[in-house]
């Protein structure tokens, strides 16, 4: 008996190794990413060579190589949940000409902002990101296994492309300094309420009742990311019960603060809105509200019931 086992695993190894090589020998021969990862080594290795670049890189064990420009002592490194502030330039290397081909300078001066988050950018711009404090620059070298893969960049580039990053970070903010320069920018009086990190602007006073947890009250408002320009939400008459849960609770308590008349600002962070988890739409494919994302309500208070 012992010896047929015996017999019986060395045939099952012998098929996993068949299997194992069999595999292999079909992804060579039908993915199309087989061995790119080593073309696209040696293309960065060409274009660093042709510009003398090869002794000024530093290699990391994802395959990015990558240059840190600027000194900066006091700057903040990107944190996780954070909104980034940069600037960016976008190309690819040509295998042929071992030359960088420009794809995207649309931010080269124009400052882009991001919810720091996994997955908001490619693998190898996120690991950049990391790599800088504010204040400093990065060209950052990167294969398609960690940067875009197959995607041509709306056939701007070839697929499976080895690309260059050149990104200056100029700001990490926490969503307390977003909120902050958000105040700053609108030229906003100082808060009436800041309770439980809600604070509460009020740009018209009303004279009517006040507005207590469990009152049924009717608003107009408007819903809005601190750097949007379209209202993710917004209605002109809607009728509530104040306090109650039935809405994110920088909205249901915020008003709560308010009287009938008023027309005020609340402006408060993600924890108080949608949170870690944002609010995705899952028949259009995107977040209306992304992760770590404060926001500022327009109200108007139009009535309220006791």
């Amino acid at each position: 008996m012992a010896s047929m086992n015996s017999k019986l695993l060395s045939t099952v190894i012998a098929l996993l190794i068949v299997a194992g090589l069999t595999s292999c020998l079909n992804k060579d021969l039908t993915d199309p990413s087989a061995g790119q990862a080593a073309l696209n080594d040696q293309q960065i290795k060409d274009y660093l060579t042709a510009n003398q670049l090869q002794d000024k890189v530093t290699a990391s064990a994802s395959g990015l190589y990558y240059i840190i420009t600027g000194s900066s002592v006091t700057g903040r490194s990107a944190i996780g949940g954070d909104e980034l502030e940069f600037t960016y330039k976008l190309s690819y290397i040509d295998a042929i000409t071992k030359q960088a081909v420009l794809v995207d300078s649309a931010n080269a001066t124009k400052s882009a902002y991001i919810p720091f988050l996994p997955g908001v950018v490619v693998q190898g711009l996120e690991e950049g990101f990391l790599l800088l404090k504010e204040g400093q620059s990065g060209r950052f070298f990167m294969p398609s296994s960690i940067g875009f893969g197959n995607d041509t960049r709306s056939n701007k580039m070839p697929e499976y492309s080895a690309v260059i990053f050149d990104v200056t970070l100029k700001r990490s903010r926490t969503e307390k300094e977003q909120m902050d320069d958000y105040a700053a920018i609108k030229n906003l009086p100082a808060p009436i309420d800041t309770a439980n990190s809600i604070r509460v602007y009020r740009t018209t006073a009303g004279t009517g009742s006040t507005i207590a947890a469990g009152n049924t009250v009717t608003v107009a408002y408007t819903a809005n990311s601190l750097r949007g320009t379209t209202p993710f939400d917004k209605s002109d008459s809607l009728t509530f019960v104040a306090g109650s849960g039935q809405y994110i609770e920088g909205f249901s308590t915020g008003i709560t603060r308010l009287k009938v008349g008023d027309k005020a600002l609340l402006v408060f962070p993600s924890v108080r809105g949608y949170g870690v988890q944002g609010s995705y739409d899952q028949s259009k494919g995107y977040y209306v509200v992304p992760p770590y994302t404060p926001l500022a309500f327009e109200i108007t208070v139009k009535s309220v019931k006791k």
